[in-house]
């Protein structure tokens, strides 16, 4: 991997035995911390006017929180976020069927969240992580192979960018 992470912790052991981790990335003077459990982002650390820090999003302490806390608090859900109803969808004229998981309808991509999914690093810098996750054409009924998320942060700002690398999928 390339450049160096500021910060590399353990963010608890998953019931397969694998280690989630929490990566520091910084950027002038934000301080952003993503796990590679779910792609969430954790904590932002922000300074106001008068250079007092606060972190300014919602997350939880370890894996579990999001595995069993409700919510999403900054995780990346899946290839859609919220409801489509009846679990369909149409693209470029075609209809897709996706898994349902709320009665009829699909929420938050399906029943295998990316959230409770474990990412691998694909690259980090000190101010960027990238986190891939192969989620292959037909996943959950959706069409395209979509492969992972770059977080990245600057002193003002925080982009998080998806790649779908067969373009049938808008992300």
């Amino acid at each position: 991997m390339k450049g160096d992470i500021l910060m590399k912790e353990s963010f608890g052991v998953l019931p397969s035995g694998e280690e989630a981790s929490l990566y520091t990335i910084t950027g002038g003077g934000l301080t952003a911390a993503v796990t590679d459990y779910g792609a969430a982002l954790v904590r932002l650390l922000v300074p106001d006017a008068a250079g007092n820090v606060a972190d300014v999003v919602l997350g939880h302490d370890s894996w579990e929180g999001y595995r069993n806390g409700g919510g999403c608090l900054g995780a990346t859900v899946g290839r859609s976020a919220n409801r489509l109803k009846q679990a369909t969808f149409a693209l470029g004229g075609k209809a897709y069927a996706m898994t349902p998981n709320e009665g009829k309808n699909n929420l938050h991509s399906g029943p295998d969240f990316f959230f409770h999914r474990l990412w691998q690093v694909a690259s980090h810098t000190d101010n960027a992580i990238a986190l891939s996750l192969f989620s292959p054409h037909g996943d959950q009924g959706f069409p395209g192979n979509a492969t992972g998320i770059r977080c990245s942060i600057s002193p003002t700002t925080v982009t998080s960018i998806w790649r779908d690398t067969r373009k049938l999928m808008p992300l």
